[in-house]
């Protein structure tokens, strides 16, 4: 958003007839140029680097923002490989806006930068394995940026000449004149990928990976002694206590031995090893590993690594204090995701009493199973069924799936534009979150896609049960980060609607149906634009445009995939104090989200039931606790609460039956 803002503030008097995206697009070709040009004979210096680094990432930002994200990758990754060149790993004189040093070290910030590009392009995967490749001493060096430049030199100002930023397509390069630029979905280096540190890094995801599947036949459980995630929200509590008592002093968990099992390179939250990562990289890499939707190790490690940076960054530090600033949205999601994985102190006998978020650490390492009790369910007599999930009558053990096997063969087709896009897909997802009993040849799993939101569903698992069906589902979720409902239109150019299409394609053969989340972040902030910042404005003509929009180009969505798409509404925000003096927004907020649930409710109402492949989940009104401050009369029922934006899992009764209540077709999924 702030590349957005500057680049309209450089570009105000701008009279040609070109974008803003064009001119800066240009822009970075002539630096690239210049990065040549300034010292032909010697490419490592430090001006021609710095300068070769600054058309990199300009066109890597414009790139980003103009929907072209393999590009992008290409570019991101050329800065990365770059800022290895830099002597004594010098810094430029920008300012992050953060005092670590580490958070301004050249090479961190270009690791992080292509880490996150990378997963906007829709490759987690490697977004995950550069942060672990750095942490683990990985260097990368001018020798590659040389074998690329080379093709640079053959092709410079033969095809970048009057190129506008819409005509070209994947396969082609951006103007810039690399070959490799556009070349595949994701640029990856290949001193990365044919390096010894990945070779062991894959090796002990393996392990982990085998460890993790034997997690209930091994007995962890009672080695660990139970270690539930009311347990560390009791440690975290006395270990943040004792912090400011004696003046910012860490302390470890006091649990012995507690991750011996993990492989030292695995453990990015630690800072031993050669190069520790930053405290934004740690919850760059903890948010990619909890919200792609590759579960097994990923997600292991994910919880392993919370309840260590709970103590070293709690929430209300002054270091979170100051990224909830100058990082927001990564300190956003790590609020969120420390709530979904710990959840809420909440005394046992209450938990059956109340809508209850079950903290996703207790269901990785199956500590809470109230779900599978079938007292609870009505259910006596019937087993449960998993008839729908793989239709390719193929086991997962035959599969002999592993999540290393995954990773190498994505780093295998990976550069390969002519490859097939189901070579590279999600891996069958085997996340575990069902208590062995439960599980079966055939993993029930539906991928929740979209906006942040979906993590509030994430790794959860829900019952499906009428007369004719009952089975389970683990919810997977796909987060596009940043995702607004007026991004899913077809003629939308931007790094969002790349990443859902991305996603969508790399949906496994298995997947019929999918539950999609958009809109929140329209409401908050994406409708009316100008016209809000006085709060003088209510907009519902742009709320009912975009929900109309909205459902438009989902219908088109689910026809090009072939899927049966399950929308949720917006949940209303949690009820905040009047003190902070942003009540007025908050209330015109309120009006925007009752009038888009209804809207919704109103289009999906519209779709012919013959050719219906939408649906609407409409349990919105059950989400609903009353409040006479609230200009709608209403707020989110505090027990579903995570954040004050995001709800927690407790909610997930209301949407099992609303899956059941919408007429969809079941046998889907």
């Amino acid at each position: 958003a702030e590349d957005r803002i500057d680049r309209k503030a450089r570009h105000i008097d701008n009279s040609s007839n070109l974008s803003p995206l064009e001119i800066d697009l240009y822009q970075a070709h002539e630096y690239l140029k210049q990065g040549q040009e300034s010292n032909s004979c010697n490419c490592t210096s430090s001006s021609s680097v710095r300068t070769k680094i600054k058309g990199h990432e300009l066109a890597g930002r414009t790139l980003r923002d103009a929907g072209f994200c393999a590009h992008a990758t290409f570019h991101y990754g050329m800065a990365w490989i770059l800022s290895y060149s830099l002597k004594n790993n010098e810094l430029d004189d920008r300012s992050y806006g953060q005092d670590e040093s580490d958070m301004g070290d050249e090479v961190a910030r270009a690791v992080g930068d292509y880490a996150q590009m990378v997963e906007l392009a829709g490759y987690p995967e490697f977004a995950v394995l550069s942060l672990l490749f750095y942490h683990c001493g990985g260097t990368l060096d001018i020798i590659e940026y040389e074998r690329i430049h080379a093709s640079y030199n053959r092709q410079h100002g033969t095809n970048n000449e009057q190129k506008k930023i819409m005509s070209f397509s994947l396969g082609m390069n951006c103007g810039c004149g690399f070959e490799e630029c556009g070349a595949s979905v994701c640029f990856v280096s290949k001193q990365m990928i044919g390096s010894k540190i990945l070779d062991t890094i894959l090796a002990d995801i393996d392990l982990l990976e085998e460890y993790y599947h034997d997690l209930s036949e091994r007995t962890l459980l009672n080695s660990k002694k139970s270690i539930c995630a009311s347990d560390i929200l009791e440690v975290i509590a006395k270990s943040t206590t004792r912090m400011r008592r004696e003046q910012g002093r860490t302390t470890d968990l006091d649990l012995s031995n507690h991750w011996d099992y993990i492989p030292s390179c695995l453990r990015f939250w630690s800072n031993d090893g050669p190069c520790p990562l930053s405290p934004l990289l740690k919850i760059l890499s903890l948010k990619i590993l909890f919200s792609s939707p590759i579960a097994s190790s990923f997600l292991f490690l994910a919880c392993e690594s919370l309840c260590h940076l709970a103590i070293s960054l709690p929430l209300t530090s002054s270091l979170g204090r100051r990224m909830a600033t100058t990082h927001k949205s990564h300190w956003a999601f790590y609020v969120l995701i420390h709530k979904l994985i710990l959840g809420e102190k909440v005394k046992s006998h209450r938990r059956e009493t109340i809508p209850y978020h079950v903290p996703v650490w207790d269901i990785v390492f199956s500590l809470d199973q109230r779900k599978f009790h079938r007292q609870l369910l009505g259910k006596t007599a019937a087993t449960p069924t998993f008839a729908t999930a793989i239709h390719d009558g193929t086991n997962m053990e035959q599969r002999h799936f592993t999540l290393g096997n995954h990773l190498r063969n994505l780093i295998a087709h990976i550069n390969r534009v002519e490859d097939n896009v189901v070579r590279t897909s999600f891996p069958l997802p085997f996340p575990r979150c069902l208590p062995a009993e439960y599980r079966q040849d055939n993993i029930g799993v539906i991928y929740v896609i979209g906006d942040s939101h979906v993590l509030s569903l994430g790794w959860q698992t829900i019952c499906i049960s009428n007369q004719c069906h009952y089975f389970y589902r683990t919810l997977v979720p796909a987060t596009i980060t940043g995702l607004k409902a007026w991004h899913t239109r077809t003629d939308t150019h931007f790094f969002t609607k790349y990443n859902l299409d991305r996603c969508l394609e790399r949906l496994p053969k298995f997947c019929k149906t999918i539950i999609m989340s958009a809109g929140e972040i329209d409401c908050r902030e994406g409708i009316g634009g100008n016209l809000l910042q006085g709060y003088q404005d209510e907009c519902d003509d742009a709320v009912r445009n975009t929900v109309v929009q909205y459902v438009t180009a989902i219908q088109a969505l689910a026809s090009k995939y072939r899927l049966q798409v399950l929308l949720l509404p917006v949940a209303p925000h949690a009820h905040r104090s009047h003190k902070n003096g942003k009540s007025l927004g908050r209330g015109l907020r309120r009006r925007r989200m009752l009038l888009w649930n209804e809207t919704l409710r109103e289009e999906c109402e519209k779709i012919d039931t013959e050719e219906q492949n939408v649906f609407l989940l409409d349990y919105e009104v059950g989400l609903r606790e009353e409040n006479r401050e609230s200009p709608v009369g209403f707020v989110l029922n505090k027990h579903y609460n995570a954040d004050y934006t995001h709800m927690n899992s407790a909610f997930l009764p209301l949407l099992e039956k609303s899956i059941v209540d919408c007429k969809c077709d079941l046998s889907l999924v």
